[in-house]
C-alpha cells in the first residue's frame, strides 16, 4: 500500500482545528480505516502517543518528524525502539491505546468487519508489548465441543454482556441511544429499517446500538458520534451522514466541532483518493436550522 501521511500532514491534522484537540487522531484513524488504508493508523497512533506527554505540544514539529523516522526504520529496530520508549507507559498512553482500539472496533459496524480487522491487526503490529491487551490462547475446536471458553478474556463487550443478566437491558440501552441521536425522527427511521427487513432493525438495535454504540466507558457518547461521522464521510452515504450530523448535535456536540470533524474527514478522504457521486452533505448554519 502507498504511504499517505508524512510529517507535514501529521502536523496539519494536529493543528486542523482546536475543537478537535482530543479527537483529531481518532477521527483520522476512523477515516483511514474505512478508506482501507490501515497502514496510516500507526503513524497517527505514535504521533498522538508522543504528544500525550505534558508540554509536548511545544515540540509538535520535531515529534512529527520523529514519528515518521521511527516508523520508517527496519522492522526489528523499529520494534525495539517502540518497546523501549513505552517500557513504562503513562496512564494517558494506556487510555489513548484503548481509545484507538475502541474507535476501530466501532468502525466495523459502519464499514464492515474486514476493514476493522485490517485496522486493528495493523495497529497491533506497531503497539508496544506493554500496551497490548492481555490475551489467552483460544482452542476454537474445544470451544465448539463445550470443552473450553470461546472468549476467555473479559473485553469490554464480553464484560458488559456477562454483567447484564437481562438482554432487555441491552435493548433498552440501545433504544435510549437511538432516541438521543434521532430525536423527533426516531420513529420514522426505525420504521423505514423495519419495513425494509425486520431483521435489519433487530440487528441494528441488538448488535450495534445496544452493546456497541451506547457503550461509553472508553469513548464518550459525543466522541462516538464524531467517530461515526468520520466513518460515514468516505462512504458516499449522504442520507446516513445527514442523520448523524444532526445526531451529534442531539448528543451534545456543538455545531463548530461537528463541522470541523466533517471537514477533517473530507481532507483525509481526499488524500485517500475517495470520490463522491454528489457532494457531501453538511449542517445548515445555526441561524437557519430548525429547532428540535
Amino acid at each position: 500500500m502507498r504511504s499517505i501521511l508524512n510529517a507535514q500532514r501529521l502536523l496539519q491534522l494536529y493543528q486542523f482545528n482546536p475543537k478537535l484537540k482530543d479527537i483529531w487522531y481518532l477521527a483520522a484513524a476512523a477515516t483511514f480505516s474505512v478508506a482501507n488504508q490501515p497502514q496510516e493508523i500507526p503513524k497517527l497512533f505514535h504521533y498522538a502517543m508522543l504528544l500525550s506527554n505534558e508540554n509536548s505540544y511545544k515540540f509538535r514539529v520535531t515529534l512529527a518528524y520523529k514519528t515518521m523516522e521511527m516508523l520508517n526504520e527496519p522492522e526489528e529496530k523499529r520494534s525495539a525502539m517502540i518497546n523501549e520508549i513505552y517500557e513504562q507507559p503513562t496512564d494517558s498512553q494506556r487510555r489513548l491505546s484503548a481509545r484507538f482500539r475502541e474507535t476501530l472496533l466501532k468502525t466495523g459496524a459502519l464499514a464492515g468487519l474486514p476493514r476493522a480487522i485490517n485496522g486493528l491487526s495493523t495497529l497491533k503490529q506497531y503497539t508496544p508489548k506493554s500496551l497490548l491487551p492481555e490475551t489467552k490462547e483460544i482452542d476454537v475446536w474445544n470451544a465448539a465441543m463445550g470443552l473450553a471458553d470461546p472468549c476467555p478474556q473479559d473485553g469490554t463487550l464480553r464484560k458488559q454482556m456477562r454483567d447484564t443478566q437481562d438482554v432487555n437491558e441491552v435493548m433498552h440501552r440501545g433504544l435510549d441511544q437511538w432516541n438521543m441521536i434521532y430525536n423527533k425522527v426516531s420513529n420514522r427511521v426505525v420504521n423505514n429499517l423495519n419495513s425494509s427487513y425486520p431483521d435489519l432493525w433487530y440487528f441494528t438495535l441488538m448488535h450495534v446500538y445496544g452493546p456497541l454504540f451506547s457503550f461509553d466507558k472508553i469513548l464518550s457518547k459525543q466522541e462516538t458520534s464524531l467517530v461515526v461521522i468520520s466513518s460515514l464521510v468516505p462512504q458516499d452515504v449522504n442520507p446516513q451522514l445527514r442523520g448523524h450530523l444532526k445526531g451529534a448535535l442531539n448528543v451534545g456536540c456543538d455545531n463548530d466541532t461537528v463541522e470541523a470533524v466533517r471537514r477533517l474527514s473530507i481532507l483525509v478522504s481526499q488524500w485517500c483518493n475517495i470520490k463522491w457521486s454528489d457532494g457531501i452533505v453538511g449542517l445548515l448554519p445555526p441561524k437557519t436550522r430548525k429547532q428540535n
